[in-house]
């Protein structure tokens, strides 16, 4: 009867009493090695198709991105391992009443997950025929945020020509969040008071306006 190695692994070792099967005494010794090596897949599809039930603490590297995850009994989670570059996205700007739409603004995010933490930098410049559209603007996230009763909070700022030139905000993120909830901004005429971002808060956006969404959060 096969013995198992004496680090608890699960490796089986055949004994001097087994019957000879080197085909099976093979398997067994590869089989749980594997499992516990640094396992290259060409995509997450293509470990997905193979590894159709994984055991928590399996390790892979997924060759066309270039990150190493580890599987945490729920989920695959990347490992972050050094310099990583971060990835751009094209973030959706929308309002609770009516949406805006850019026309020759730009709206340009990207962002780097290591781990359950989710780094993220947003901007947004309105453009000549941006329509500012009307309510609480809010603005899609990469990832989702964790299922969390504080998930973070995301610094915000703007510039524009105007006095003031320039100020700081913030936006409170819920718990399983795709977007941003209400950007608070300092209201430009009363001292000490915030209100929410809107398409007269803190002033009706300008051609030439940018605002910044930028932090980090906890992701699902």
């Amino acid at each position: 009867m096969p013995t198992t190695d004496a680090y608890g692994q699960g490796v089986q070792i055949a004994a001097l009493t087994d019957a000879p099967n080197m085909a099976t005494a093979a398997f067994n010794l590869a089989d749980p090695i594997v499992q516990r090596t640094i396992m290259r897949f060409a995509s997450a599809s293509a470990r997905n198709a193979t590894l159709t039930s994984p055991v928590e603490g399996m390790t892979t590297w997924l060759q066309d991105v270039n990150t190493l995850e580890i599987y945490d009994g729920s989920g695959w989670r990347q490992v972050f391992y050094g310099a990583t570059a971060w990835s751009a996205y094209t973030p959706t700007w929308t309002a609770t009443t009516t949406n805006p739409s850019l026309g020759n603004g730009t709206l340009v995010g990207s962002y780097l997950i290591t781990g359950k933490i989710c780094h993220v930098s947003i901007m947004l410049t309105i453009g000549s025929t941006t329509n500012k559209g009307s309510g609480a603007y809010r603005i899609s996230l990469p990832v989702a945020t964790a299922n969390t009763s504080c998930p973070g909070v995301l610094g915000a700022s703007f510039s524009r020509s105007g006095s003031p030139n320039h100020g700081p905000g913030d936006s409170p993120l819920f718990a399983n969040a795709n977007s941003t909830d209400d950007i608070w901004f300092p209201n430009i005429t009363v001292t000490g008071d915030y209100d929410v971002w809107t398409e007269s808060v803190p002033w009706s956006p300008a051609a030439g306006n940018v605002f910044r969404v930028y932090g980090t959060y906890q992701t699902a």
